[in-house]
């Protein structure tokens, strides 16, 4: 139990620096945009990064309205496989594109961040959880477009790869 503790409190620690990061990108209530990121001041950060497109102004928590941009390496080992350039239904199975899609369709209608942990059992993973958090991003800093996020790997998984992978 110790040990899962400890994860989970070095997660939150990454959560920290990443929702700083974030904030601190805010100009005057507006919200950042992708453009205003920069990898470099994240990058101990990048292997559990994330960037997903939002397809529909009004995605209405349905999965094809949200595609995987960009997804890290850890994320490639921590999912079985490589998820960049999918949408959430090309991803997950029903259930768990439908919490997605929710998760998801919050951070876009509240223009506000969200958090939670969910299992990676869905995919034979028992002992894998990801403690997420996702942050809007806006192009013209009103309309959420994108969001960022981040996931700490919480359990057990070997970890081979470093880095992040984009979708063409």
């Amino acid at each position: 139990m110790a040990g899962l503790a400890s994860e989970m409190l070095a997660g939150l620690r990454s959560h920290e620096d990443i929702f700083r990061y974030w904030k601190s990108l805010r100009q005057r209530g507006r919200l950042p945009s992708r453009a205003d990121l920069d990898p470099a001041a994240i990058k101990r950060r990048l292997p559990t990064i994330s960037l997903i497109d939002v397809l529909e102004p009004h995605p209405d928590n349905l999965a094809n309205s949200f595609r995987q941009r960009l997804a890290g390496t850890d994320l490639f080992a921590a999912y079985g496989g490589e998820i960049t350039g999918k949408t959430l239904d090309g991803i997950y199975t029903p259930p768990e594109a439908e919490y997605w899609a929710e998760a998801l369709t919050f951070v876009v209608e509240q223009r506000k961040p969200n958090v939670g942990l969910h299992s990676m059992a869905w995919r034979g993973a028992m002992g894998l959880s990801l403690f997420w958090l996702r942050l809007p991003l806006a192009s013209d800093g009103v309309n959420v477009d994108m969001i960022l996020g981040h996931d700490a790997l919480i359990g057990k998984i070997d970890m081979m790869h470093s880095g992040v992978r984009a979708a063409s």
